[in-house]
């Protein structure tokens, strides 16, 4: 079993009906962190949903360590022929945070397979829910055949329990101060 709330992530996107949706799943938890919904697939655009998915790390009083995608432009610079392998400014983004950028192998979409999972529930469900953030966040409290079926965890409940011991005291300790000072 992995330790979470030191975060390591898949990340994709989506086209769906002509827009693009880039999701954030935490790889030990199943849980999404953050989705975006745009016109386009920018590196911009990825930056930017990574950053909210960091302030959800930090709720969690968590770190993101490693972050897996595919080979897309918004997030690798690849080398081509007689021509070295640049850096994106993705990866420059990472690398200024220390997080870890694993790039899946070519053509093998079954290293990013949770995430491609989760875009087939989105194609299957999305048109259930007014926004893609209303999706996510029902994904993320239902039961997950892949968490603690004897207890029927939920998403957001194995975040919880896949945190380190000082992750969830200090967020219980955070908590107490709030509803004290209430």
């Amino acid at each position: 079993m992995k330790e979470s709330t030191v975060f390591h992530w898949c990340m994709h996107w989506l086209d769906y009906e002509g827009t693009q949706v880039i999701a954030y799943e935490d790889d030990a938890s199943r849980k999404i962190l953050a989705i975006g919904k745009f016109t386009n697939a920018t590196t911009d655009n990825v930056i930017g949903v990574f950053k909210r998915a960091e302030d959800i790390a930090r709720a969690y009083r968590g770190k993101i360590t490693a972050v897996n995608t595919d080979r897309g432009t918004q997030f690798y610079a690849s080398g081509g022929e007689k021509k070295k392998k640049g850096v994106s400014r993705f990866e420059e983004y990472l690398n200024a945070r220390g997080v870890k950028h694993i790039p899946s192998k070519r053509n093998s979409p079954q290293t990013n397979d949770r995430i491609e999972r989760w875009f087939l529930e989105y194609k299957r469900h999305r048109w259930r829910f007014d926004t893609a953030y209303a999706f996510a966040e029902c994904y993320n409290n239902r039961v997950h055949g892949a968490l603690d079926l004897e207890y029927f965890e939920t998403q957001n409940e194995a975040v919880i329990r896949k945190m380190r011991c000082e992750n969830t005291l200090g967020m219980f300790i955070e908590w107490s101060e709030r509803e004290v000072s209430l």
